[in-house]
């Protein structure tokens, strides 16, 4: 079934040189994937010696300005879509993965029609259980956002569903979900294109809930494989967010965009983000300390 669709994957780099590097060297001796985009989102890193020794599937393309996530790796379904590809694929350079996670992810989406996208069972390092998936935010869940205290209520939440789910589901090979991690997951590039891609108007943060909305608005779902495994090398650099900012801006708009609160409840929302920011400031400070 897979050969009869092009497959094809974006690996979205900013200064990760390394780990991009043998992330794209490793795809392209997958003889599944036909089609590998390197974006460089604008970084520091010079790509001219690596893609000297890289095989035609193998795509550069480096960003003139970095305007984040979603900007990114839309250049790379626009480039992706004129090659003809069928499924495409979002893999964050600190991610690891096997081809059978490539295989397995691609056969689900073309056996369901109702499923655009689709993600699979992940490991962090450093964390012994992840909240693998989530719900689309509400308005009450955008709230709790917003507070270190709610996050954290947040992800354990998300963990016991996780928990829960492999006892409801049982030995099914997937679970219907509601939101991936934007670390690692396959679409349908037709609908894709459909809808507009992501949602450029976020620079970081958010591009998942926001693709989920849209979807579940044009009646599409999102699958969660649970026969297959990747891992997310990404490490914590200490406690606080310095670009805390950022994540509220871009929930803020999804907020105001695709909710679409009144004005009551953007009283509300800004009164809780300036007391998230504010103690996100302080953690900074005292752990930099």
């Amino acid at each position: 079934m897979i050969e009869n669709n092009i497959i094809g994957t974006i690996i979205l780099n900013y200064n990760s040189y390394d780990m991009t590097c043998k992330l794209v060297k490793k795809a392209s001796e997958m003889s599944t994937i036909d089609y590998i985009v390197l974006i460089d989102n604008n970084s520091k890193d010079d790509f001219t010696n690596f893609m000297n020794d890289m095989p035609d599937k193998v795509i550069y393309h480096k960003a003139k300005e970095n305007k984040g996530y979603a900007s990114g790796n839309n250049i790379g379904f626009r480039i992706l879509s004129e090659k003809n590809c069928d499924i495409s694929f979002v893999i964050n350079p600190d991610v690891t993965f096997d081809e059978e996670c490539i295989i397995k992810m691609s056969e689900f989406l073309i056996n369901n029609d109702d499923y655009a996208v689709v993600s699979c069972s992940r490991s962090k390092v450093g964390e012994k259980a992840t909240g693998q998936y989530w719900w689309i935010p509400d308005y009450k869940y955008t709230l709790l956002e917003s507070t270190y205290i709610g996050r954290r209520y947040l992800d354990k939440k998300c963990i016991k569903l996780t928990n829960r789910d492999d006892i409801k589901y049982g030995e099914n090979d997937f679970i219907p979900v509601e939101v991936v991690g934007g670390a690692f997951w396959g679409s349908k590039l037709d609908i894709l294109e459909d809808i507009g891609y992501l949602d450029e108007k976020t620079f970081l943060w958010y591009e998942e809930n926001i693709l989920s909305f849209i979807l579940r608005e044009k009646g599409y779902k999102v699958g969660f494989l649970k026969n297959c495994h990747y891992i997310h090398n990404h490490v914590s650099k200490g406690h606080g967010n310095p670009n805390f900012k950022i994540f509220l801006d871009s929930k803020r708009h999804y907020c105001y965009n695709y909710l679409k609160i009144g004005m009551g409840k953007k009283l509300l929302l800004k009164l809780f983000d300036n007391i998230g920011y504010m103690e996100e400031k302080i953690i900074c400070k005292i752990f930099k300390n």
